[in-house]
């Protein structure tokens, strides 16, 4: 059997250029929303199909898999490739359609303001209102606006399930859902194992504090019983995140500050430098650019890191950026020098982790005194009524998490079922929110990650308990001080996770940081127990 290695040369060769190319597209194009770019992004779309739909290499790359004995850079590129190969051997016109429905679907999304009473809203301002109007009208129609996107992406977003099943089934998979996990490195029926343990455990806990803010809210809204409030008298439009359990509201402590100067600064007392990416990112807000946050890596380039927010002055935006800028220190620290197809992180959900780690700090003590400025004894007071309102929302977003990934695995099971109701059945039953009167809207459609990043949301929880076990190696192994004074977490994380790129699979990667893999125990013991 021949040599992979100069097969793995020549496959970097070309893919190295396009994977450049169409990062630089789309961040262009995010921070734009310039819809000419979209006929680009399907053309390199193509363009790494065609590589990776080729039959002969596939064969090579199953065969040099299968044969193994080849030293461990080589047998994890084998393993790595052959779900890339694998994925795109499907006929060239349903690629092409899957491609151009990305970007009609991204365009939209990225394009979308909701309209109300012929002005339109961005999402910072929809948020705004459900955080601080106490008017229950202006509340309803401003959550009514963010839906709007919903009926004008449906069709297109059913198309595009429909185009991702055809490829699957192709490929002798029961749906897009299941291969997706496949390739992911996931056993589906360890994950939803792991889903119901959780599901089962923060049950009666979230039962009992959604009580709690539910009458707080019947109070704050002049509302007879917790029987009139609906999906718009919570703080977000999805009730991903947890409304104030507490009289905490911390935004007053970041207004007028400058969200950049404190981000740089809670990473250089970690000895991580985030300037170069900060000096390449896109932070504020602008008419045409897209309303999210994200980190986008050019190619694999670590020295090409982008970040884009849309910085307001609150403790919300100082999260992302604490958030977005893991992702970003993480790309960062990849090494240059390490094989071109192991550099990259060693899974979506360890990037998420670390992200995860770091958006958590505005709700930390040391943080709150070190970072932000204030008293050691009022950082205490706040901290912990953070606490606290930092569990609700780990049990708000596990409940919510719950309705997305169940979603999605029943959407690909059976796209022709009434969605519009399934999305309430769930959201009723995971996070007791109550559907809206008569409402028959395609809700599940305004979710950009149903489209943008399918079958992934299960990652974020996977995440959140890997930062849970991140942190308690860090506060207990690596020293007995909180995380935001640990000066050599930075280094650590950098040689044991960062610098190993995508060498390992993401558990025993973990294993490799922690000493153990994956432990649902930490996030439960720090946040519901």
């Amino acid at each position: 059997m021949q040599d992979a290695a100069p097969f793995l040369s020549e496959l970097e060769q070309q893919v190295s250029p396009l994977e450049t190319e169409f990062s630089e597209v789309v961040w262009q194009f995010r921070t734009t929303g310039d819809l000419s770019l979209q006929p680009k992004l399907v053309e390199l779309s193509m363009r790494e199909h065609e590589i990776f739909s080729n039959r002969e290499n596939f064969g090579l790359v199953r065969d040099w898999r299968q044969a193994g004995g080849h030293e461990a850079d080589i047998g994890r590129i084998l393993d790595l490739l052959y779900y890339s190969y694998l994925v795109n051997q499907e006929p060239f016109e349903l690629a092409k359609r899957k491609a151009e429905l990305d970007a009609e679907i991204g365009g939209r999304y990225s394009n979308f303001r909701g309209k109300m009473d012929g002005k339109e809203l961005s999402s910072n301002d929809i948020r705004a209102v459900l955080k601080e109007s106490d008017d229950n009208e202006l509340r309803r129609k401003t959550w009514e606006a963010s839906k709007q996107i919903g009926p004008e992406v449906r069709d297109l977003l059913l198309e595009l399930v429909a185009k991702r099943n055809e490829g699957a089934q192709g490929l002798s998979f029961r749906d897009y859902y299941a291969m997706n996990l496949e390739r992911q490195e996931i056993n589906e029926d360890e994950l939803y194992s792991l889903l119901d343990k959780l599901e089962v455990q923060t049950r009666e806990p979230f039962t009992r504090a959604k009580a709690e803010l539910d009458d707080r809210l019947v109070e704050r809204f002049s509302l007879s019983s917790p029987k009139e409030l609906y999906p718009w008298h919570y703080a977000d439009p999805f009730f991903q995140e947890a409304p104030a359990l507490t009289d905490l509201d911390l935004d007053p402590y970041f207004l007028d500050r400058d969200i950049e100067r404190l981000a740089k600064k809670t990473y250089k007392r970690l000895g991580l430098d985030i300037l170069p990416t900060l000096q390449q990112s896109d932070l504020y807000e602008r008419k045409g650019k897209d309303q999210h946050a994200f980190c986008l890596r050019i190619g694999r380039d670590s020295s090409r890191v982008h970040v884009l927010c849309n910085i307001r002055s609150n403790e919300s935006w100082m999260g992302t950026m604490l958030h977005e800028f893991g992702h970003a220190i993480y790309d960062q620290y990849l090494r240059p020098e390490q094989t071109y197809f192991l550099r990259e992180v060693a899974h979506t959900n360890s990037t998420e982790a670390i992200a995860m780690l770091f958006g958590r700090l505005t709700h930390d003590a040391a943080w709150l005194t070190d970072v932000l400025g204030l008293r050691e004894a009022k950082a205490e007071e706040l901290a912990a009524d953070a606490h606290r309102q930092l569990s609700f929302q780990m049990l708000v977003f596990t409940r919510w998490m719950m309705v997305m990934t169940h979603f999605e695995r029943a959407l690909y099971e059976d796209p022709s079922r009434d969605l519009d109701a399934l999305w309430w059945d769930l959201a009723e039953r995971y996070q007791c929110v109550q559907r809206p009167p008569e409402r028959r809207m395609p809700d599940w459609a305004t979710k950009m990650h149903i489209a943008e990043a399918p079958v992934y949301y299960h990652n974020y929880m996977l995440g959140e308990m890997t930062a849970s076990q991140i942190q308690h190696y860090i506060e207990h192994t690596l020293g007995e001080v909180p995380l935001v004074r640990q000066k050599t977490a930075g280094p650590w994380l950098v040689e044991k996770l960062f610098k190993q790129g995508a060498l390992r699979p993401w558990n025993e990667a973990l294993e490799l940081l922690t000493g153990e893999k994956l432990d649902p125990r930490y996030f439960i013991g720090q946040f519901v127990s």
